[in-house]
């Protein structure tokens, strides 16, 4: 019976989150399209793994293979910030956009520019999704297994989300925006993978404090980034739904 459980928790963060952003739709989206979305972001975690570690062996080339997940803690203040906060941030949120720009974009029931981010959202929570199965794996006792999803919930899922948020609206104006498109998706993904990596930055900073008060400090950073992030993706979900729909040649 705990296996079962703990995928049931492990997926429980993405369900409740995905229930929250979806209701933000007048127009629900089908089941179907929102199952293959959400299990083509689960599919691309592995991958994302890989393109992961190929990086940080890029970054020092000598190290064994057994070594390349331990590299945040080695090397020089540039290589750990790369390792442990930029290139997760870089390669998952291009692979949570690809899901949407790849097997969405030309789906008949993506037909309103709020789409957009409900899509990449989903693609986003199903990424997520994986990361705490895994997690919750490695936590064999039930009360840290609950603690750590727990504060995933708040947290790495949470920030999927968000990062995923705004490059589906960045995507939706340039899906309006023709001539800007390019600029206008890049644009999206730069401000997710500063966002990522902030928050990626502030909660290994954060554990590795060892002052109760400087441990504070990075909590509350991490509070404000999340709750600004949060109150900009609403903003942006209003002010799609006051754009028309989406009617260009795709």
């Amino acid at each position: 019976m705990r296996y079962p459980f703990y995928i049931l928790l492990g997926l429980l963060p993405s369900f409740i989150w995905l229930s929250f952003y979806l209701r933000k739709d007048k127009h629900p989206e089908p089941n179907s399209i929102i199952l293959k979305i959400f299990i083509y972001g689960m599919l691309l975690a592995p991958l994302a793994v890989v393109l992961e570690l190929l990086l940080i062996w890029l970054l020092s080339p000598t190290l064994k293979f057994s070594s390349l997940l331990s590299l945040a803690g080695q090397g020089s203040l540039l290589k750990i910030i790369l390792a442990a906060t930029l290139i997760p941030a870089l390669v998952e949120e291009c692979l949570k956009y690809s899901v949407v720009r790849y097997r969405a974009l030309k789906n008949s029931a993506f037909d309103e520019p709020v789409d957009a981010m409900l899509y990449c959202i989903i693609a986003g929570l199903g990424f997520a999704s994986v990361e705490n199965l895994l997690i919750v794996f490695k936590n064999t006792s039930f009360p840290d297994a609950i603690t750590v999803i727990s504060l995933r919930f708040l947290g790495a899922t949470l920030v999927h989300a968000l990062a995923s948020g705004m490059v589906g609206y960045w995507l939706a104006q340039g899906l309006l925006c023709t001539k800007q498109r390019k600029k206008l998706i890049l644009t999206g993904l730069t401000l997710a993978i500063v966002f990522h990596s902030c928050y990626n930055y502030l909660i290994l900073t954060f554990f590795n404090q060892v002052i109760f008060r400087q441990k504070i400090i990075f909590l509350s950073l991490i509070i404000f980034l999340l709750i600004t992030v949060a109150f900009l993706v609403s903003h942006y979900f209003r002010k799609l739904k006051r754009q028309q729909s989406i009617c260009i040649n795709r």
